[in-house]
């Protein structure tokens, strides 16, 4: 066991003197990355009924916007309501997770320049199928 240690310890040095990254570590993080922009390319050109905001100090919601549609080009989110874009943001750096319901996403990156925690959430408009 303390062989390996050092073994895996000289080698993680090794690949960082040599700016490589150690996929040992690294696949489940790529396969989450995958799946998160998969999970948020599937809600392209899906229609909204409100799209809210979290405020962190009141412990609500406030809504930012009624009756829109989500759009992705070239590589940014777009969530547009009364021809107004209320939501733009580059696909890196934001994680998207669906309610449990399955009747929204919630969106969040993190702030650049405050750099708090922002969490916006687009519930979808209910289709009869």
């Amino acid at each position: 066991m303390v062989i390996w240690y050092i073994i895996m310890n000289i080698k993680a040095k090794f690949c960082w003197i040599k700016g490589e990254k150690m996929l040992f570590f690294n696949r489940k993080r790529q396969k989450e990355l995958k799946e998160n922009e998969e999970r948020l390319r599937r809600t392209d050109g899906l229609e909204v009924r409100y799209v809210t905001t979290r405020d962190a100090l009141n412990y609500g919601e406030s809504i930012i916007g009624k009756y829109g549609y989500i759009k992705i080009e070239n590589d940014i989110y777009k969530i547009i309501c009364d021809d107004k874009v209320i939501f733009e943001h580059s696909l890196n750096g934001l994680m998207g997770s669906e309610l449990m319901s399955l009747d929204g996403i919630i969106l969040s990156y993190e702030d650049e320049s405050t750099g708090e925690l922002v969490e916006v959430i687009a519930y979808y408009k209910y289709h009869r199928k």
